[in-house]
């Protein structure tokens, strides 16, 4: 398969600007702007800014309807009311494999994702109107802690503003926490860069599944620029090259891959791979 030209046009300006949504200290990331950025994924034009207009108006409505001098729960019960009630967002019904569900323009406009983009939502508005609201990755799913830590509302934006008990969350975790990992460990707010790091995993696999493989090196691409760090994020992004047609740059990246971990650690797909392109690259020229 050969780059189609619009690769060059589109994704790479796409990568730019997520690099520089994803720029400095965590806190410095610009979480809304990267989603949006990574919505352009769906190959149309997202207007970054309507849709920030969009949920500024939802805060606007939020602050109404809680009153002045509103707390925590009663700011996050009016963002259930506007966001849930008034506006029907809710948890996709859809396969999930439906990138969209993924895609933060495309949760806002037709008001229904997975978890980690609902949650989302939730956390915009929440900071529209002066809610602390933090992400928790829970296992195999997605929910906000909204107030102070000490004394938190655990929410989950996918059921419509259910509440969690503390207690109960603890309860699930003491069987799926992932590795030994403290379950109170896993209640604690996760990162702005590891809330895009999920999205843009979710992403790969779906594009890695239905073997889209523009898309596919797209989220690749997008991911490496979180964690420059993965090496088999370097193979294969070089396996990806050589199949939309980039010899030159599959071999880079696969000199690193290999080279970096050793022959022993590397996939041995990349392995062979690296050989075969080793190999052509220093075949003799044809005499004319």
């Amino acid at each position: 398969m050969v780059r189609p030209v619009y690769w060059e046009q589109v994704f790479t300006a796409l990568f730019d600007e997520f690099a520089l949504a994803i720029a400095g200290h965590d806190r410095d990331v610009d979480l809304f702007g990267a989603a949006m950025t990574i919505s352009r994924l769906s190959g149309r034009d997202v207007d970054v800014h309507a849709h920030a207009h969009r949920l500024d108006l939802v805060g606007e409505a939020v602050l109404q309807h809680a009153g002045s001098g509103a707390g925590a729960g009663e700011l996050a019960h009016a963002i259930d009311h506007q966001l849930f009630t008034v506006m029907g967002f809710r948890g996709a019904t859809t396969s999930g494999n439906d990138p969209s569900n993924s895609f933060l323009a495309d949760v806002i406009d037709r008001r229904e994702g997975i978890p980690i983009t609902l949650s989302l939502v939730y956390m915009e508005v929440a900071q529209r109107v002066g809610l602390r609201c933090d992400g928790v990755g829970y296992p195999r799913h997605f929910i906000v802690r909204c107030g102070e830590p000490e004394d938190p509302l655990y929410i989950d934006p996918f059921n419509q503003g259910t509440r969690i008990d503390r207690a109960e969350l603890l309860s699930g975790l003491r069987t799926t926490a992932p590795g030994g990992a403290a379950p109170e460990a896993m209640l604690c707010a996760v990162t702005r860069r590891q809330i895009l790091q999920r999205m843009l995993t979710n992403l790969h696999r779906i594009f890695r599944e239905a073997r889209d493989v523009e898309r596919w090196l797209a989220t690749v691409e997008l991911r490496l620029r979180l964690e420059p760090w993965t090496a088999a994020l370097v193979g294969e992004r070089g396996m990806l090259h050589y199949r939309m047609g980039q010899p030159a740059l599959a071999l880079a990246d696969l000199e690193r891959y290999v080279g970096g971990g050793g022959r022993a650690a590397a996939v041995s797909g990349a392995v062979r791979l690296l050989d075969q392109l080793r190999a052509r690259n220093t075949e003799p020229e044809e005499m004319p």
